[in-house]
């Protein structure tokens, strides 16, 4: 079943959630036409939510026939308007409508059930929209007025809701943890328990926990049975046969599909292409292909294979195994396709949705909840003040107790001194957490920042200079990607402490995100005196940390900006410390730079190449050339490499060195990329078959999840057969992968799509890596190449083992740079097995060299 597939049944919950708003008028005795038309329109919701939307409006204009209550009613219509107007995918005039109703609630009936409701339907478009952090938030509020109201029904759908949200990071913890709380809150509603039990289920299912998803599932269809409804039970058929596949028992898999197609066959058609869709799955993994397609048929019937919902999900990728056995390579690609865009869409949710999450939890809800705590102590202390300043005013009104009250006024006295000091503890406490950072204890960003402006204001008035810097961790990402975050949490409060020591007693310091902090002195510091403090810190940072018995190691690149130097504004002078930091991270890193102003031109340049690049391709400014790889033995070409050219109608001919950075930078490169990706096919489909095609692929493209469609899109419309196809990945590629990348390269690799590893020995890569990536080349870096033919006995020795190891993994080794016959000869000695480089052809466009056949040219694809 498909992975967000089974979540089902919160909609169908829609007409349920839909409480009366205004009880008052709903208690009458005789119902209002206003009272009619609102309850209809809420009877009306889940069946046909346009007649919902009319009767809603309809009951708008009655509004203000309800003496005494007419905003009131009025705005309830338009609660049940936006709710209308939601379920009919009209997300922005439903977003419109509810924010300007919830905000005049705010006003006219702020803490009723009505606001609530409009809380949280106005939380639920937000999560449409996928702003997640702001829907969280007012769940959450809408959850608060709801359990002071007293309302446990509305209270446990919110929590429902807010399981939902979660459910979408892919956060299956936490979404067991709400839908437990729902079923706390309310259990008594047959349509909210079922659909606790079957989400509940569906993020067992997700943890792998297949026999407890099961129990839950088999708790929902006792209570679908109950409500006769033959469509609730074939979805939660679908589910249980869908575990009952994952955890390997075919034979009562296919038994829970058959129950579930005789329940289609009585009123649940829509639901019948999914469990045909579990059928192909057990019938694949029987290993019976024919049956498999027979039932992808009847599952993909009239579906657009471009526009299928994520219920298909896992029955495309099921598609594209079947019809790959059966030879049926066109149809499998199509499948291949609609999976990714599924596949894709799925990871891009789950990723935005834990992003908005993950601020809200920590930069919102975490803080909130600290300060809450202290706000709660202050006002427990405020109230023991006012409690003790009655008592002084109880005991001093009686004269014949003068003495006595006296005695005890004395005693109140202190007792309200120490209330005062908790007061003052508690705010300094409430101070301390807006203002730091509560990882390393260092200033937070806005508050460093407000310190920065002070001091940018003062220095400048008095004619004095401080300096401000900015530290990026180098290598910190592959900290947290081998050790896990919590060693690069506890690595961040460890550099913390080594920047105040390194900084010195006047040094503010602050994190101004992940693993970027800056540090200021304030004035009077000389530049001179920065300088020092920057290297100090930089060999400081650079020693090995010991953490939970590993040992750590990153570096620290520097940038300098002057403070008070000029009265410009804090923006400028953080950017002007951030063009230094990026000067300093490209001299190499581990090392500082002080802000220039040609380092602002140079930013305004690329921003202008920035915009002209982003036209360049519609202005056919873009082309690309062909370099030759040779092999070593009979000097014959196997592959040609496609490298991006630009000419500028102004500047001319600009290096691609200059220009793919600004790509990356831009978000441009997944459009060049894919359009470089076309082209390329296009042209290699004209080449000898046994001539291939790699394409540099860079690390922003391939972690998009819309990349594998491009390659099979590329493939399909050009024909070019996968196995001519080679993507050349760098080592900083290789470094970064994680279970998302490694799946998608297996996809393109069962598709038969190959790589090349670019530029070997430039990064960090480990030998282990070419084993498990399953590389057909391997391209040696021409400086070490050119350092091994020099007779560099290091350099020979690394060469030496990198053949060594490819050979035993039947992997080329492609030695680039190669400009000289005698390069070529150490190479040939060392073990290389094919060449690249200006001894065997510079770079030149697709009519040249690259189009030519072995049958028209003889000797064009052979190398002299």
């Amino acid at each position: 079943m498909a992975r967000r597939g089974s979540r089902l049944i919160v909609a169908a919950l829609a007409s349920a959630t839909l409480a009366t708003a205004v009880p008052a008028l709903a208690a009458a005795p005789a119902p209002s036409a206003f009272t009619a038309k609102i309850e209809e329109a809420k009877s009306s919701m889940m069946a046909d939510s346009a007649a919902a939307l009319e009767l809603a409006r309809e009951a708008r204009k009655l509004a203000s026939s309800e003496a005494g209550q007419e905003d009131v009613a009025r705005l309830t219509a338009q609660w049940l308007e936006g709710e209308a107007l939601m379920r009919l995918n009209r997300g922005e005039e439903a977003a419109d409508l509810l924010g300007k109703s919830l905000a005049e609630a705010e006003r006219i009936a702020p803490r009723t059930k009505l606001h609530a409701d409009l809380l949280r339907s106005h939380a639920s478009v937000n999560a449409f929209g996928g702003n997640y952090g702001e829907a969280l938030s007012s769940f959450l509020e809408a959850h608060e007025r709801y359990q002071a109201l007293g309302e446990a029904r509305s209270e446990a759908i919110v929590l429902q809701n807010i399981g939902s949200l979660y459910s979408d990071a892919r956060d299956y913890q936490r979404v067991l943890g709400y839908y437990r709380q729902a079923r706390l809150a309310y259990p008594e509603d047959p349509a909210l328990s079922l659909s606790a039990h079957n989400n509940t289920a569906n993020a067992l299912k997700e943890l792998k926990k297949f026999d407890e998803a099961e129990a839950e599932f088999r708790k929902a269809l006792e209570i679908a049975a109950k409500m006769d409804s033959p469509l609730l039970e074939a979805r939660i058929l679908t589910n249980i046969a869908s575990t009952q596949y994952l955890r390997g028992q075919l034979g009562a898999a296919e038994a829970t599909v058959v129950k579930g197609l005789a329940f289609a066959e009585k009123g649940a058609e829509p639901w019948e292409p999914f469990l045909y869709g579990v059928r192909a799955q057990i019938a694949l993994a029987r290993g019976n292909a024919k049956l498999a397609e027979r039932y992808l048929q009847r599952t993909f019937a009239g579906q657009d294979l471009d526009a299928t919902s994520p219920f298909f999900r896992d029955f495309h990728e099921t598609a594209f195994t079947v019809y790959s056995a059966l030879g049926q390579h066109q149809r499998a690609s199509q499948h291949l396709v609609a999976f990714n865009r599924l596949d894709g869409q799925a990871r891009d949710l789950s990723a935005k949705a834990n992003n908005a999450l993950l601020g809200a939890r920590f930069d919102a809800a975490n803080r909130e909840l600290r300060i809450s705590k202290l706000s709660a102590e202050k006002a427990a202390n405020e109230v023991r003040l006012a409690k003790a300043q009655n008592q002084v005013w109880l005991l001093t009104g009686g004269i014949a107790f003068v003495i006595l009250a006296f005695l005890a006024a004395l005693a109140t006295l202190r007792m309200m001194a120490r209330s005062k000091a908790a007061i003052s503890a508690a705010n300094a406490k409430l101070t301390y957490v807006t203002q730091h950072d509560s990882l390393t204890g260092v200033f937070a960003r806005d508050h460093f920042r407000h310190l920065l402006e002070t001091e940018q204001r003062k220095a400048a008035a008095a004619g004095e200079t401080g300096v401000l810097m900015f530290i990026d961790l180098d290598r910190f990402k592959q900290v947290n990607d081998l050790y896990g975050h919590a060693t690069g949490d506890k690595l961040l409060a460890l550099v913390a402490e080594r920047f105040r020591a390194a900084a010195g007693k006047k040094a503010v310091i602050g994190r101004l995100g992940g693993d970027e902090f800056g540090v200021m002195l304030p004035s009077p510091t000389e530049m001179s005196e920065a300088r020092e403090v920057a290297a100090r810190l930089i060999g400081m940072i650079g020693q090995p940390y010991a953490i939970d018995d590993f040992e750590v190691s990153v570096g620290a690149s520097v940038g300098l900006a002057t403070i008070g130097e000029t009265d410009g504004d804090t923006s400028t002078l953080m950017t002007n410390a951030d063009l230094a930091l990026y000067e300093a991270k490209r001299r190499g890193r581990a090392t500082s730079a002080i802000y220039k102003p040609h380092m602002r031109d140079k930013l305004e340049e690329r921003a202008i190449l920035e915009n002209d690049l982003a036209a360049a391709l519609e202005e056919g400014q873009l082309s690309i050339s062909y370099q030759p790889i040779v092999n070593g033995t009979n000097r014959e070409v196997v592959c040609y490499e496609a490298l991006m050219r630009w000419n500028h109608p102004e500047r001319g001919e600009i290096s691609p060195s200059v220009f793919i950075p600004i790509a990356e930078e831009a978000l441009l490169i997944e459009q060049l990329g894919a359009w470089m990706l076309r082209t390329a096919c296009n042209e290699a489909v004209n080449w000898p078959e046994n001539v291939r095609l790699t394409v540099n692929v860079s690390a922003l493209q391939i972690s998009n999840g819309a990349f594998l469609g491009t390659v099979v899109d590329a493939l399909a419309k050009s024909g070019l057969a996968p196995q001519r196809l080679l993507l050349e990945l760098t080592e900083s590629v290789v470094l970064e992968m994680d279970e998302q990348l490694e799946q998608l390269l297996a996809s393109l690799n069962r598709l038969g799509v190959t790589f090349a590893l670019d530029d070997f020995g430039r990064g960090y890569s480990s030998l282990n890596y070419i084993e498990k990536m399953q590389f057909s080349m391997i391209k040696i870096d021409r400086d070490f190449v050119q350092s091994a033919a020099s007779g560099s006995p290091k350099s020979e020795a690394i060469i030496s083992a990198i053949v060594s190891l490819a050979k035993s993994l039947d992997i080329d080794v492609t030695a680039e740079g190669i400009e000289e016959e005698d390069q070529v000869r150490a190479m040939t000695k060392l073990g290389c097995s094919c060449f690249q480089g200006y001894h065997f052809g510079q770079p030149n466009p697709a009519a040249n060299k690259a189009k030519r056949s072995d049958r028209d040219e003889g000797p064009a694809h052979k190398v002299a």
